[in-house]
């Protein structure tokens, strides 16, 4: 029975254990995943600036083509807008004048009514005494009916005034709406061209700072490899020019960054990374940048440490040939190790004071320190390698 019980336990725990390495090892899948989705392009910095200049530049267009339709559309209502314009100022002038007419013809009628009315209670007013009355009577009859139309013949000129100036108020409104539409496409064009004088400003100072970026990172290539060559660690290798669009190339020495450079395929066992806690920001290989148009070859990876002031350690036994300060590179350290490979490490902020020329180390000693980037580079008898290859990515 007990033995029963201590099977049954140790099968629970064999589940539990079973479960976490289950575990473990999906989570190394899914930080791979994302290591594996930074290993994008020549440099994440110049990627995302690229990225950048494309979306300005792609603003740029659209702004040039509502640009173009905007002015091409004021440019035929320009005949219109000042035909408005001109039409709106003469019906002002003529509204102007009705108005006066109908305020004259407003006095008018009122005076003539007020007569109207005196006379109608003077008629009224009279009592037939004799013929010489009645014919007085007539004659103020006579007035009355011609003042009565000449009253009715002002009010309808009075009605028609009004009738105009309603009609003139309309016309007026319409101008207003269509000159009032057009000088708001006017602003809209003064805006989009501010716009673009904006944009076209911005994308200057994004491809300064990506130029800036790509000559800093094709110098520290260059330099490494100098320093490689001058080791005997590489052979000189043929430079050639590659671009795709030849009249697109403008940058200064940027056709000497290609090299045909040479890689083999490392099969042996993979070792430790330089680094603890990393993300990958530039992969090996061929690269052609998406701004230039120029072919690059990436003969290092760019590890960006999640720790600062992180230690970076030696992969591989072997012995110090060079630890040194350098111009573009910072601190560099490299290795031989059996086999004619070598490791270099570049952009180290501090060199460990114990690694010296010559001094042999164990795979796993500390050589220095970095916190903005690590170069990490390996080759083996003049060939590159790819250094995904020889180290393990947790």
């Amino acid at each position: 029975m007990r033995f029963l019980i201590a099977f049954f336990m140790l099968f629970l725990l064999f589940l539990d254990a079973k479960s976490s390495i289950e575990k473990k090892i999906d989570y190394s899948k899914e930080e791979l995943k994302k290591k594996g989705k930074k290993i994008v392009g020549l440099n994440s910095r110049l990627d995302k600036l690229a990225k950048e200049i494309k979306k300005v530049e792609k603003e740029l267009y659209h702004i040039e083509i509502r640009l173009a339709a905007l002015s091409n559309e004021l440019k035929d209502k320009k005949k219109i807008y000042q035909d408005s314009k001109d039409t709106l100022l003469k019906i002002k002038n003529n509204r102007q004048k009705l108005i006066k007419k109908e305020s004259q013809l407003k006095e008018q009628l009122t005076i003539l009514i007020a007569k109207y009315f005196s006379k109608s209670l003077i008629t009224q007013d009279i009592d037939i005494k004799s013929f010489e009355d009645v014919i007085n009577e007539e004659i103020l009859k006579s007035i009355q009916k011609s003042e009565k139309n000449r009253i009715i013949s002002i009010k309808n000129s009075y009605i028609n005034i009004k009738d105009l100036l309603e009609k003139e108020r309309k016309k007026i409104e319409k101008l207003k709406e269509q000159i009032d539409t057009l000088d708001k496409k006017r602003e809209k064009l003064f805006m989009l061209k501010q716009k673009k004088e904006d944009s076209f400003i911005r994308l200057q100072k994004k491809k300064k700072e990506y130029k800036r970026a790509l000559d800093r990172l094709i110098k520290e290539q260059n330099s490494l490899r100098a320093t490689l060559n001058r080791l005997k660690i590489l052979q000189k290798q043929k430079v050639t020019t590659t671009s795709k669009g030849q009249n697109r190339t403008k940058i200064k020495n940027y056709g000497n960054s290609y090299q045909r450079s040479k890689t083999v395929k490392y099969k042996g066992s993979k070792t430790i990374p330089p680094l603890d806690r990393f993300v990958i920001t530039k992969r090996y290989g061929n690269y052609i940048d998406p701004i230039y148009e120029i072919k690059i070859f990436n003969e290092s990876i760019e590890l960006k440490p999640l720790d600062q002031n992180a230690k970076v350690r030696n992969v591989l036994n072997g012995k110090v040939i060079l630890a040194k300060r350098t111009p573009h590179l910072n601190n560099v350290v490299i290795l031989k190790h059996q086999g004619g490979l070598y490791t270099i490490y570049a952009n180290l902020d501090k060199i460990a004071p114990t690694i010296k020329k010559g001094k042999k180390i164990k795979k796993g000693y500390v050589i220095g320190r970095v916190s903005r980037k690590l170069i990490f580079e390996v080759t083996k008898n003049s060939y590159h390698i790819n250094p995904l290859d020889l180290i393990k990515i947790k």
